[in-house]
Formats: structure tokens, sequence, C-alpha cells
């Protein structure tokens, strides 16, 4: 861990006066900061503070004190991130000069923690009024994983504590499995895209301090480059639809029959979660053959804001539509999922076995589960993707229903069907090939 760096308390000559000065040097470049005391022979302390022959001395000596600590902190806040600058402490210690109560001279100088720090930075997303809830539920993990990190460490983190080190320390901290240690919020041994999202937040978290002035980094070269990696991603076959669908007849209870119904309906639809949940009449355009589904997606994102139109003709999806009045009342994401998963086994769907494979900064862990594990909301967007690519529509097609901007994007769902795209291609050349054969 690194050590404050201090200042000293030194007597330059002023215009033919003596008076104390704020010191500090630090690769060629000295600050001296004048406290306004001047020198006075006799009445002076071996650190140049006044002695009990100086009438309110221990007055005085609080404010030069108070003048050093602004000093003090300025330059640990500073320190590795930029050179010290003259006019700038002087204007911070205009600003922050510490009230003697808060900094009695007993104790020493009393520094923001980076927790203290973050604690503001997510003060200012709450304040965000289009702030989604995985972002903030990101932004408390990060908190969380910091506030655990400082209690395995034994260590308050600062400012100047910033550099590679730091963040190499949290991605080996990041493996560690904190499920059997008592006093931690967090779990530990984080995926590898799990690890990525934490350090995006610090990251981000870095650009506030810098915005709000308070400290400058390099970030370019304090994070290493992490590449997302993708999952055995499973999809719902055409097949597995319909067995779906005959078993909806079986579903009991109100909430199970809705979280079924439409799990089949966004089969076709591809919708995430938030969009599912939050549909409603003014969403769907009748047309004689039934509705077009526009909505727009990811629309509290300028970035990312794009339109879905998708066509909806299946008798069995415009029943079910119908049938809710345009809306699906659904709970949270989490219980959806764990809902349609009890479903699944409790009518033996998707019970084909599959190795998981989780990705971590060392090594990666095989489990074998059954699909029905794994299934969620979000399977119904690469599903209605994925079942598209096999039917042959093209990439304008699905990307008019899906909503995606960028083409790359879309085609890593192609990857998701590889054997069956393969089969396909390899079916339809043999039969270009017999009826090459037959016209001869």
């Amino acid at each position: 861990m690194k050590s404050y760096k201090t200042s000293q308390l030194k007597i330059f000559n002023n215009n033919g006066k003596e008076y104390i000065y704020v010191y500090y040097k630090e690769n060629n470049v000295a600050l001296r900061i004048n406290t306004r005391y001047e020198y006075v022979k006799n009445k002076m302390t071996t650190d140049n503070l006044y002695n009990s022959k100086m009438k309110n001395h221990e007055k005085i000596n609080t404010e030069i004190r108070e003048i050093q600590y602004a000093v003090d902190t300025y330059i640990n806040l500073i320190g590795g991130h930029k050179p010290i600058n003259q006019k700038e402490c002087m204007e911070y210690v205009k600003e922050h000069k510490y009230d003697a109560i808060k900094a009695p001279a007993s104790k020493a100088i009393i520094l923001t923690s980076l927790s203290d720090y973050y604690e503001k930075f997510l003060d200012s997303k709450k304040s965000l009024p289009f702030l989604k809830p995985i972002s903030l539920k990101n932004y408390v993990s990060f908190k969380n994983f910091l506030k655990d990190l400082q209690k395995y460490k034994k260590q308050r983190f600062y400012l100047f504590h910033v550099n590679k080190d730091l963040i190499n320390l949290m991605i080996t901290f990041s493996q560690i499995d904190l499920r059997d240690l008592d006093g931690y919020v967090s779990k530990g041994h984080l995926q590898i895209n799990t690890v990525k999202k934490r350090l995006d937040v610090f990251k981000e978290f870095l650009i506030w301090l810098e915005a709000e002035n308070i400290a400058k980094f390099n970030i370019r070269s304090l994070f290493p480059k992490i590449e997302k990696t993708y999952k055995e991603i499973v999809y719902i076959t055409n097949k597995e639809i319909e067995n779906l669908i005959e078993t909806r007849s079986k579903i009991e209870g109100e909430y199970n029959k809705l979280v079924f119904d439409s799990f089949i309906f966004n089969c076709e639809c591809g919708l995430r979660f938030q969009d599912l949940s939050h549909l409603n009449k003014s969403d769907f355009t009748k047309i004689p053959d039934g509705y077009i589904l526009k909505i727009e997606l990811h629309k509290h994102t300028e970035r990312f804001a794009t339109e879905s139109l998708i066509p909806i003709v299946n008798p069995l999806l415009i029943q079910i539509i119908e049938q809710y009045n345009f809306h699906f009342d659904l709970k949270a994401n989490s219980l959806y999922n764990r809902t349609l998963r009890n479903l699944f086994k409790q009518h033996d769907l998707f019970t084909e076995p599959l190795t998981v494979k989780k990705r971590y900064v060392i090594d990666d862990l095989k489990e074998e589960k059954l699909k029905n594990d794994v299934i969620t909301c979000h399977s119904c967007r690469r599903s209605m993707i994925t079942n598209a690519f096999l039917d042959g529509y093209t990439d304008a097609q699905i990307m008019q229903m899906s909503g995606h901007k960028n083409l790359r994007t879309l085609q890593k769902y192609s990857n998701f069907a590889n054997d069956e795209l393969l089969n396909k291609n390899l079916n339809q050349k043999l039969q270009k090939m017999k009826t090459t054969e037959a016209k001869k």
C-alpha cells in the first residue's frame, strides 16, 4: 500500500518579508503555497509553527494546518495521474480548506476513499430519469464488489491506488469463491463476462471522476482488453414449439397459463422481457389477416433505439394476444424464468441433456444440465431469429422483425444452428444434382 504524501512548512522571503509556506516538490515541480502568516523570530517551533510565546498560537496553528491538509489532499488525489500544478493547488486549497473540528491536528490527513466517491457516482446515476433496472443492478453489484474487495484486503482504497495493479487485483479477486466465507455481500467466482461488466462500471466511474474534475486517469492503458464470450446458445426448434402448443391445455393456474401463453407468443416475436411485459393495444395495428406488431426497442437509449415490425397472422397467436387484451401482466424477469422452468420440468418438456460451459479468467467449467434448466425469456429471441434463418428468410426480413441495426450482430445467431444449416445446404445441393440428372 502506498503511503500518504505530505508537504512541509518552510520559510520563504516574499517582498522583503518572511512567510510560512506549505512546500512540496515532485518530479522537479514545486508547490509553494503562502499561508499569509509571517515568520516571527523566537516564536517558532522546529516545524515552523508558532510556539506558546505567540498569542493565540493554537488557533493560528490550526488554520495553518487546515491549509496544509488541503495541500496534502490535493497532492495525494492527483498523484500519479497528472503533474502537480501551483495554480490548480491554490484553487483547490481555496475551495477545500478543512474545518478545524473535522481535521484536528492530532489526526492524520483525511482522504476521500474510492467507496465514498462511488456513492456519489451511484447517486448521480440513480437520479437519471430513464435508468434501466439492469443498469442499476450492475452499478450496485460493483459497489458490493468493491466493498468485498476492501474487506478481503483489509484496507480502504483511495484515488492514488488506481493503477494497473488495482485492476489486476480486481480480476484476481473476482475468481475467489466467497460463498463459504462470512461477511461478504457478493458470491465471487465470476465468469469472464461478469468480470467485464464489473470493469466496465469501474471504467465509467473513472470517467465520471474526470468529468467532475476530481482526478484524471489514462483509462486506455489501465484496462486490459476483455473479449465478451458467447455461450453455447439454446434455441427452441419449430418441433418443440409444436410440443408447447400441445401441452397448453394441461397448464393449471392463472399466472402459469399467462406465463406459458406469453412464451408461446414470444417464440414467434422474439421480444426481450422488458418489451414483452410492456406490450399494449397501441402496439398492434389491425390488418385483414391479423395484426402488425410495431414496437420501439431501446426507446430510452438514442444510440441503440430501433423499431421492430412483426406480422402476427397465426390464428393461435391472434387468439392468445386478444385473450389477454394485448397485454401480458408479467412479474419480474427472474420469477418469469423460474416459473417457465418449473412448468417445463412438470410437463417433461425440453429434457434434452446439454453440456454447459462456464468461462472464467483461468479455467472453464463444464456442467451437465437439461435443456429446461437453461431456457429463459431471451431464448425466444434467439429462437425467432434462428428459426427464421432456417426457414429461408433474408437478412433484411429478419432485421425488420428483430430490430437489429448491425448485420454482424444478427449473423451471430446463424451460428446457433450450424448443423441444421449445414444439413439444409447439403440437402439442397443433393436435390439440385438429382434434378439436373433427371433432366438429362
